[in-house]
């Protein structure tokens, strides 16, 4: 069991940079992090030189760091999340075993290391695996808080969430601290320990946020607190938001709003946390262990508030994978019990829990056929052709883990395939999405300005790439003339653009069923500045992800 762990571990170590990085979030905190480090400013994030308050710069600062040491490369930028998946496995396994029975720790956290959301996640440079890792430390040291060694360790990794993703963390786990009150004071932890824990919090979380309001006071205040916190909660991220959808007015409208609005997390739930889903009536089973109860309210807590938030993004519930995973494996060691000594009761004996697993197993089974749907879409394992391997490691993995006592060669095949299926995956989606699109930002010279314009959604990753030598613009004027006074490229999908005099296209690529276009500004001579002429003496296009030379309009 613990090889497989391990397997796990390396399996997301190995080949970082087979894919580039993907926008937007990814590419925002990747360009961030760089933009840090070039500065110099620890304490202020940018973008594109401007104060950047969507996020607290813990993960800018590992980033930073890994970047010092391995070179800015996406290599770099993934490895901190690399490391806190190898950091909930490891905390997984140790505290599960020692407080849910041995083997229950082991099995979670096999679970947890091979969801599918896991596998996403701790292979990109986002928040979302940090922030887990801290907020499941500081749940398991809440309830471990009888002295100041837990106390301590608690309170470090809550202040370190907050400068991870924000307060609402620290708001989690308070509600979850009022939750369980009573239970936690019979479990032995005093509030002086909590408060221990609290002041430990607030240490290590508050230089940054009253630093940084001191310096930047209003602006700071209005982007982060009200608009990236509680604005978003409310709907107010438009991008990712039910709200637009219900307010259209129309009845599809608001049948559709209200229906993402309640299910959206129970099918990011089904599908992302597959094979563990199969024992999810461990979260509504009434049962009088304590630590369990514990576990289930942190699991209802996260799905509940963030089902109750109109901005919905996959990884919001992330946080209660890892409760969950350590449930659902205590689950496995109780069945495996049963199997072991058949003159125990079994839960399925009964007419009508034979009905709950074949629905049961109904689910898993539709949710395995949507990731192999997935993985048979023909652009993407045409691009990356071991992605077809999910079509066999997520029906294998669903197998072994929901009979607990399958063969161990089907585990290991299922995990094999799985993890060499989920990077094909994200390769695929890499060429097949970004590369194309990459490629024609990298052809300008380094030393000139990458301008995109009307370029939608946008690829912050570019910034990175690019060392600092791109802008954004909304208007086609502005963006003539700052290609005529400074010899900047452009980058765009207007083809109403690239049909003036005042440009010529160097380069073209079709990407998800858009045009882009690379443009140059067209002087007297009608071709580039004269230092470009050796680089860009022959411009091409980029069809079908193809490589086509072709010559410049004269």
């Amino acid at each position: 069991m613990r090889w497989l762990l391990w397997l796990c571990i390396l399996a997301a170590l190995i080949d970082l940079r087979a894919f580039g990085l993907t926008d937007l979030d990814e590419g925002f905190y990747a360009s961030v992090a760089w933009e840090m480090r070039q500065s110099g400013d620890w304490f202020t994030p940018t973008f594109l030189n401007q104060p950047w308050f969507e996020k607290p710069p813990l993960l800018y600062w590992l980033m930073g760091v890994s970047m010092r040491v391995f070179g800015e490369n996406e290599f770099a930028l993934r490895l901190p999340s690399v490391l806190f998946y190898a950091l909930t496995i490891g905390l997984l396994a140790w505290w599960g075993n020692r407080r849910l029975g041995q083997g229950a720790g082991s099995w979670g956290a096999l679970l947890f290391a091979v969801a599918p959301l896991s596998l996403i996640l701790a292979r990109l440079a986002i928040t979302d695996m940090a922030l887990t890792f801290f907020l499941t430390l500081a749940v398991i040291a809440l309830w471990e808080a009888r002295g100041l060694g837990w106390s301590l360790l608690g309170g470090i990794a809550l202040g370190l969430a907050v400068l991870t993703k924000g307060p609402f963390g620290l708001g989690l786990v308070g509600l979850l601290y009022f939750w369980n009150a009573k239970r936690l004071y019979a479990h032995g932890v005093r509030f002086r320990w909590v408060g221990v824990a609290l002041a430990v919090a607030l240490l290590t979380a508050l230089p940054w946020y009253v630093g940084v309001y001191l310096q930047h006071g209003a602006e700071f205040f209005s982007e982060f607190v009200v608009k990236q916190n509680l604005l978003r909660f409310a709907g107010g991220d438009t991008a990712h938001s039910v709200l637009p959808l219900i307010q259209r007015g129309d009845f599809g409208g608001v049948l559709t709003g209200v229906a993402v609005y309640l299910l959206f997390y129970g099918v990011v739930l089904w599908l992302g946390a597959l094979p563990m889903v199969g024992y999810g009536s461990v979260l509504w089973r009434g049962e009088g262990d304590p630590v369990r109860l514990y576990l289930r309210r942190w699991a209802w807590l996260v799905f509940g508030l963030f089902t109750l938030s109109f901005t919905k993004l996959p990884a919001y519930i992330f946080p209660m994978f890892p409760v969950f995973a350590l449930l659902a494996g205590a689950e496995i060691v109780r069945i495996r019990l049963r199997v072991i000594a058949p003159d125990s009761p079994s839960p399925f004996t009964q007419s009508g829990a034979r009905w709950v697993r074949l629905g049961v197993s109904f689910g898993l089974i539709l949710g395995a056929a949507v990731w192999c749907t997935v993985a048979l879409y023909a652009p993407l394992w045409q691009n990356a052709f071991w992605v077809v391997t999910l079509v066999v490691g997520v029906p294998l993995t669903v197998f072994a883990f929901w009979n607990p006592v399958a063969p161990l060669g089907a585990r290991v095949l299922g995990v094999l395939a799985l993890l060499i299926g989920w990077n094909g995956a994200l390769t695929g989606y890499d060429r097949l999405a970004l590369k194309p699109v990459r490629e024609l930002a990298l052809k300008p010279p380094p030393y000139r300005t990458l301008i995109l314009y009307r370029v939608n959604p946008g690829y912050p990753s570019i910034q990175f790439y690019r060392k600092g030598h791109y802008a954004t613009s909304d208007d086609a004027e502005t963006t003539l003339q700052q290609m005529q006074r400074t010899g900047a490229y452009c980058l765009t999908t207007d083809a109403a653009f690239v049909r003036r005099a005042e440009v010529f296209v160097l380069a073209e690529a079709q990407v998800m069923g858009k045009r882009f276009y690379l443009t140059a500004p067209r002087y007297k001579q009608q071709s580039p500045l004269p230092s470009d002429r050796g680089r860009l003496s022959q411009p091409y296009s980029v069809r079908a992800n193809h490589l086509v030379m072709r010559r410049a309009p004269t």
